[in-house]
């Protein structure tokens, strides 16, 4: 049935996304966990709710990837072969029809595992119709065991700014060839330059064969204390040369107050795919505050924007994000503050267009708001009479299954 509402594109303008029953066909909501994502899917890798029909009750069942489909509004869980066995701050990165994961810790924190990596080809799946991950081990002795590390990913490279490891915060720099399978030490930083040693919860972008890292907490362990540092100051790593270097960011020219982002830890962070010169930052504590302002960064200009009056729904720390490639970013998970102070954490999964797509997926838009319900009732030959094109045509059919 066609909605009565005229459709309008909203450029900024949050949504809520369905949680539809049963609860155990969800993720768990576990918060400070990356996500990743397509056009079509957002992928998770984590632990789900298994329902027992001989009991009706619920049991807590082995890590797994799954993915939520935009248009069904439901998660899905992929059958996998030789996933990891452990799911805290674990990163997961997207690059085409493959999926990588990388790190993690379990429930102790205990520091027992090797530096691992996860690759599996989403497009391809074994004689068990499952998709199949190959692990990557250090061949070479590097790096070492850490968990909570900023990681990306650019052609066939793997880049990592090492995290955690037994309590202590390093900032190395790393790089996998996928290709050779062997990890490359391109930086020894801890230690040898300024505010690399000692730095937790900084957020990592990849642009011109930079790295460009941004705020987070400078931490003096002996004396217990902890530092936020400024956005006004940024560290560029460039792989050229295996070295850092230091820049000024530009404020807000349009807003004078505030003109840069406040300092804080537990922020949201994403890179936009076809637009990979901006970044944008939301949400996020300094302990005492919780923001749910909305940032942009311009990596050609250094320059920062306040995308008011945009803002996210709630103010909300330990979030993911992630930007899909046609440009709407999605938030899922986090810890919500209320004017009251209460926090609470939410598994809500909300989107908004950052950017304005291409007339195609605009118009999709609009054909799936005036007509979604009524496409995932038609028959497939009913759907082939529509004339829509073979990629549309192929999403709602996935999605058909799981309605």
């Amino acid at each position: 049935m066609a909605t009565s509402m005229e459709y309008r594109f909203k450029r900024l303008e949050f949504d809520i996304l369905p949680k539809n029953p049963p609860e155990w066909d969800r993720p768990l909501c576990v918060i400070d966990q990356g996500i990743a994502s397509n056009d079509d899917y957002l992928f998770k890798y984590n632990r789900y709710r298994k329902h027992s029909a001989k009991n009706n009750s619920e049991e807590l069942a082995n890590e797994t990837l799954m993915k939520y489909n935009f248009i069904a509004d439901r998660w899905e869980k992929i059958k996998c072969k030789n996933l990891p066995t452990y799911f805290q701050l674990t990163s997961i990165l997207m690059s085409g029809n493959f999926i990588i994961i990388h790190g993690g810790k379990d429930f102790e924190f205990i520091n027992e595992y090797t530096f691992q990596l996860f690759v599996g080809n989403l497009a391809k799946k074994n004689q068990d119709n499952c998709v199949e991950f190959e692990e990557i081990c250090s061949t070479n002795g590097i790096p070492i065991t850490e968990y909570g590390q900023p990681v990306l990913i650019d052609g066939k490279f793997v880049y990592s700014l090492n995290g955690t490891s037994e309590y202590q915060n390093e900032m190395d720099v790393y790089r996998l060839d996928l290709c050779t399978k062997e990890w490359q030490l391109l930086c020894q930083a801890r230690g040898k330059h300024p505010r690399t040693d000692e730095n937790l919860r900084r957020e990592v972008a990849y642009y011109d064969n930079h790295l460009y890292m941004f705020g987070g907490a400078h931490v003096m362990i002996l004396l217990k204390n902890m530092y936020l540092d400024t956005f006004e100051d940024i560290q560029v790593f460039d792989i050229s040369t295996n070295k850092w270097k230091y820049f000024k960011t530009l404020p807000d020219l349009q807003n004078s107050s505030p003109s840069y982002p406040a300092n804080r830890c537990y922020y949201g962070w994403a890179q936009c795919p076809t637009e990979p010169e901006y970044v944008y930052m939301s949400g996020g504590s300094d302990n005492f505050n919780f923001f749910s302002d909305i940032w942009r960064l311009n990596l050609n200009t250094l320059q920062w924007c306040n995308l008011m009056p945009s803002k996210l729904p709630k103010s909300m720390f330990l979030h993911s994000s992630t930007v899909v490639p046609s440009g709407r970013i999605y938030y899922y998970n986090g810890i919500v503050s209320t004017e009251s102070s209460n926090m609470y954490q939410k598994d809500d999964i909300m989107c908004a267009w950052i950017r304005i797509p291409k007339l195609k997926a605009i118009c999709w838009d609009a054909m799936l708001y005036y007509f979604k319900d009524q496409m995932l009732k038609s028959s497939l030959e009913d759907l082939q009479n529509l004339g829509l094109p073979l990629e549309y045509y192929e999403n709602i059919t996935k999605a058909k299954t799981l309605v």
